[in-house]
């Protein structure tokens, strides 16, 4: 009821009826080419144009004085050079959320913040910590700031809940029901 394979076929070049698993004909001795190359050619022609379209790396090299003295600069460092971070207290933070979520997230998200709280919260995964202001001893909603390397998370194992901390990072989030989601650049 299925189909079934056929057990010949016909050569491309003499037109001789050949075993159907048959690479070369034994008849005219040449190769029977298949479907497969043609795929395997349009498949990487695909891939390179998404590979130029993407733009490639983040880490290409810059030109100028740095390049010219024999130093190579890249984007990630010219960039790290670049961000200004304002300074804010966490409680300044959870103030303007509380006030109005739409202008606290038009003010915060997307913005490199160096916040000082109390640690509220230390992830048992390492993977994020949560601030909290100090003078709120009763706080729900915070600050979560997820840890982004091994760097940070060894400074993270030395900490210990109630204790204040000043860290850099960007805001990612904003919600009035869960607060702020922070990706931590620095812990100080």
């Amino acid at each position: 009821m299925g189909k079934e394979k056929p057990t010949t076929k016909i050569c491309k070049h003499c037109k001789t009826e050949i075993p159907y698993g048959a690479k070369i004909c034994p008849q005219c001795r040449k190769k029977q080419k298949g479907k497969g190359g043609l795929i395997a050619i349009a498949a990487v022609v695909v891939l390179g144009i998404i590979g130029a379209a993407s733009g490639g790396g983040s880490n290409k090299t810059q030109s100028g004085p740095a390049a010219e003295a024999g130093a190579k600069v890249t984007t990630a460092e010219v960039t790290e050079a670049a961000i200004e971070y304002t300074a804010y207290s966490v409680g300044d933070m959870m103030s303007d959320l509380k006030a109005n979520a739409l202008n606290a997230s038009e003010k915060y998200k997307g913005q490199y913040v160096e916040i000082t709280g109390e640690l509220s919260n230390i992830d048992s995964d390492g993977k994020y910590i949560s601030l909290t202001p100090s003078d709120e001893a009763f706080a729900i909603i915070g600050i979560q700031c997820y840890i982004k390397n091994d760097d940070q998370k060894s400074k993270v194992a030395g900490m210990t809940k109630g204790e204040a901390v000043t860290l850099k990072g960007k805001v990612t989030q904003v919600g009035e029901v869960l607060g702020y989601s922070l990706d931590i650049t620095e812990i100080k």
